[in-house]
């Protein structure tokens, strides 16, 4: 381009999304960045874009309706993260405003989104997602006095009854759990897996109820480096570009693997914790906001 490109952001204001992310990273790059925060919760009839050479929307998870977007000069850009889940949503909101850049997280239906998109998957923050000591954990005084200083296995994440299942069997196998639903985001999340051996995942397509992903937990538990991540995976998303299992993480395809990986490796801590220190690793040097904003700003260079 050759000078400083102009991105205009437009920004949910709703707190742990991943614009949030996204909005820091840029604030790190030569760009001329202008932030336009908005309430997705509330009507934007007044919202103004100002004109700008790329004009961002990253998908806060509400068909937020963005009038001010129609009348926009130049290119428009957008990052789709829940169209795993909201397919056809994200399709017709790519053929109402006519994007010129799509980029989408889940590499599975970047076709479904047209000729224009292209896969970007989710990332880790350093800031919020490696472990630091004295993060704040989210405990109130009870859970202080009452909490262990560690745990065989848990996770933050929402609570899918397949999530739940699995923290049952995990109990029954005779492991620690700290399962936390809806209650630790951030931080206090990065600070309560750090607590664990082995962090858990399991998609919230696991049982084919909902749409597969690459989900933030997957990169932020390794990006921790306290936890190896112990993770399903689906074929065709892309894990094997990303990541090496045995490497960087561990995986699992059924119930019954999920549990005598948990069992081994809460036995074998020292090689779980070779595990978390190279995914933390690969993580930082790969896959991070960072990472994904400079990738974004080349493609639209080049395009």
């Amino acid at each position: 381009m050759g000078r400083t490109p102009r991105v205009v952001f437009l920004r949910s204001t709703l707190p742990h999304t991943t614009a949030g992310y996204y909005l820091k990273a840029f604030r790190r790059l030569d760009v001329d960045l202008v932030d336009v925060p908005f309430d997705p919760r509330e009507p934007q009839d007044g919202l103004r874009v100002p004109e700008g050479d790329l004009i961002l929307l990253v998908d806060c998870s509400l068909p937020v309706e963005l009038p001010a977007l129609d009348a926009c000069k130049g290119p428009k850009g957008y990052v789709s993260i829940d169209s795993c889940h909201k397919l056809e949503i994200h399709k017709r909101y790519c053929e109402r405003y006519g994007f010129d850049f799509i980029w989408v997280a889940q590499k599975h239906v970047v076709s479904e989104l047209g000729p224009r998109a292209r896969w970007l998957p989710l990332a880790a923050d350093p800031e919020v997602h490696v472990f630091r000591p004295g993060m704040p954990t989210g405990d109130g005084l009870w859970a202080r006095l009452t909490a262990r200083d560690h745990y065989d296995i848990g996770m933050c994440g929402a609570p899918y009854k397949h999530r739940r299942r699995f923290e049952k069997l995990f109990k029954e196998a005779g492991l620690t759990t700290n399962f936390h639903y809806r209650k630790r985001f951030a931080e206090e999340a990065t600070a309560q897996t750090a607590r664990c051996t082995i962090g858990f995942n399991a998609g919230a397509g696991f049982t084919g109820a909902k749409g597969m992903d690459i989900n933030m937990r997957v990169f932020e538990t390794m990006a921790g480096g306290r936890a190896m991540l112990l993770t399903n995976v689906y074929p065709g998303l892309g894990y094997e570009e990303l990541f090496t299992d045995g490497v960087h993480y561990v995986t699992y395809a059924s119930e019954e693997e999920a549990v005598d990986k948990a069992r081994y490796y809460s036995k074998h801590r020292d090689r779980a914790a070779a595990i978390a220190r190279e995914g933390q690793r690969h993580v930082l040097a790969n896959h991070t906001y960072l990472h994904r904003c400079e990738k974004l700003l080349n493609d639209f260079e080049e395009g």
